[in-house]
Parts: structure tokens; C-alpha cells; sequence
């Protein structure tokens, strides 16, 4: 794929209209906002973005309550609060199943499920990001500043004796070699150096890695540094994925994950059987059919969003 700079963002009328319909919700606006928001809505691509997003929330919205006799009240509330529940269920599954889209589509760099690109960035930088990843740059400072939103990303750094700093939602890694991996899952984040060393630092702890090693964190505690197979961790940027003593319930989030689908396991001890073998990330349904078939599972495709595996 040509590359791309990563510093001159095209005008994208869809994501500002998400980021400002976001914004005039929240407390606290000003006259000074009102009248960037009016000044924004004078180019006609970006009034007609908006307009199309507003009209959206107002289909999930529920629909105005209409007067009713006195004798039905009584008789139907029950039923009204049970409809109100459903709807409420309704939109919580519709914020689930969608919100980690719009936050790919509201960041500056961003794939889709199945999705690998390469990005040169300004500084002579080179990024991989892997499927359904997103991630925001900033290079104009003293110190480069990177911010992982989701998915995985291989960084190869130029050094131009500017510092880099990569944030992943409250921890900050410094990065001071020229190849890492840095990796969000829903249990942990994970960081793996590959050349030169990298500082993970959350709250007051913090953790030295250096090449050939990984260390994974969450928002209260960073792991002990551990040694790695770098030919297994760095196989997904071949298409590949090579799964040694691994969990099944990883190895299925991460081919369902390819095809855009997140997992359901009706059975919650099959997740913790261990797994090894070789899967092609380019073809995540003949590999998931082929795990399927190897550990006796049954897997039923939900409207395309979700994968249910008994």
C-alpha cells in the first residue's frame, strides 16, 4: 500500500461531525463553542454530516409518549416498564456492538477488521497497524507522542534525537530502541521490545524491557518481564498466527476478530483449554472452521456480529 504522511489529515466531515455532536452534549459549552460549531457548519459537506447524524440518534431515540385513559395507565405500566427495559437493552447492545467503530473512525489512523496497513510517518518512521486498529500522532513536539486507541500496532522508529512517548490509556511507554510491539486485548495491554529497550510506566511502577522480551499491564499493575519466541510475536504481520500452549478462547477472539465478529462461549470452561498450532489470518473462517473440527466445537454465526461457539 503507497504510504501516506501522517501529518496532513484530509478534511473527514463524518468523523468531525461524530467528535462535535459528542462535544455540544457534555455540560458546560460556551458562547465561544456555539459559534466554532456554526462557523464548521457553513461548508455544506460538514451541515450535511451532521444533519445525517442527527437524524440517526433520533431513530434510536424513543418515540414521544402519547396521552392514555386513566383505566389503561394502571393496566399497562407494567408492560411499559418491560418495553422500556427492552429498548434500553437495545441500545446498550447497539453502544456495544458500534462504539469501538466509532472510535477507529474518530482516530487519525485507523484499519478495519481483516485490515493490515503500513504508514511512513513524517519523521521517517514506519508503522504497522494490524486489523481493526487505530492510532493517534503527534510528531510537532520535542518529544514524538504516539496514543494507541485500539488493536496492535509494530513500530519501526527513526531516531532524530527527538524522544517518543506512546500512551496506552493511563500507562506511558518511552520508548528508546527502533523496534517494539504494543498490543490492547480486553484482559491486558501488552508491550514487546524487539530491538533497543522501552520504559512502561503506570502510576507510581514501572518496568525496564529490552529486546526479546514483553511485559503486560493493566490500569493497576504492571507484570513481571518476561522472555519471548519473537518469530511467534511477530507473526502477524505475515498473516499468521502461531498459537503455542495458548488459550482457546484467545485463539478464537483473535480469528473471529478478523472477520469483525466478537465471541460468545456458551460453555466457560472450554475457554481455558490450551491450544498450539498454526492459523492463516487472512482466511479467519476456514481457520476458525479448522479449530472448530480439532477441539469438537459448534460455531453459529449471529447477524454477522457475533460468534457463538458451544
Amino acid at each position: 500500500m503507497s504510504p501516506m504522511p501522517a501529518l496532513q489529515r484530509q478534511p473527514d466531515p463524518e468523523r468531525e461531525a461524530l467528535e462535535w455532536f459528542s462535544l455540544l452534549r457534555q455540560p458546560g459549552g460556551d458562547e465561544q463553542q456555539r459559534r466554532a460549531f456554526a462557523d464548521w457548519c457553513q461548508v455544506p459537506e460538514n451541515a450535511r454530516a451532521y444533519a445525517e447524524l442527527e437524524a440517526y440518534w433520533q431513530q434510536l431515540k424513543p418515540p414521544a409518549a402519547r396521552p392514555r385513559p386513566r383505566l389503561l395507565k394502571t393496566r399497562r405500566s407494567h408492560m411499559g416498564k418491560v418495553l422500556a427495559a427492552l429498548f434500553l437493552l437495545g441500545l446498550a447492545a447497539l453502544a456495544c456492538l458500534y462504539w469501538p467503530l466509532m472510535q477507529r473512525l474518530a482516530s487519525e489512523l485507523h484499519t478495519a477488521s481483516g485490515e493490515r496497513r503500513s504508514v511512513r510517518l513524517a519523521d521517517g518512521s514506519t508503522m504497522h497497524l494490524d486489523s481493526a486498529s487505530a492510532m493517534n500522532v503527534d510528531l510537532r513536539g520535542r518529544t514524538r507522542q504516539l496514543h494507541l486507541v485500539q488493536g496492535q500496532v509494530y513500530l519501526e522508529v527513526m531516531l532524530d534525537g527527538r524522544a517518543m512517548e506512546v500512551q496506552v490509556d493511563d500507562a506511558r511507554i518511552q520508548v528508546f530502541g527502533t523496534r517494539l510491539m504494543i498490543a490492547r486485548t480486553a484482559e491486558h495491554d501488552e508491550l514487546v521490545v524487539l530491538n533497543g529497550k522501552a520504559m512502561v510506566i503506570q502510576g507510581g511502577d514501572q518496568r525496564l524491557v529490552s529486546a526479546g522480551e514483553r511485559v503486560t499491564f493493566t490500569d493497576s499493575r504492571i507484570d513481571a518481564v518476561q522472555k519471548i519466541d519473537v518469530k511467534r510475536a511477530d507473526a502477524w504481520r505475515s498473516g499468521h498466527l502461531l498459537a503455542k500452549d495458548q488459550p482457546l478462547d484467545q485463539v478464537l477472539e483473535r480469528l473471529a476478530g478478523y472477520g469483525g465478529r466478537r465471541v460468545w462461549l456458551m460453555d466457560e470452561q472450554t475457554a481455558y483449554r490450551r491450544v498450539s498450532g498454526e492459523f492463516n489470518l487472512d482466511r479467519p473462517a476456514e481457520s476458525l472452521d479448522k479449530l472448530a473440527a480439532e477441539q469438537q466445537l459448534q460455531l453459529h454465526d449471529v447477524f454477522g456480529q457475533w460468534l457463538i461457539v458451544r
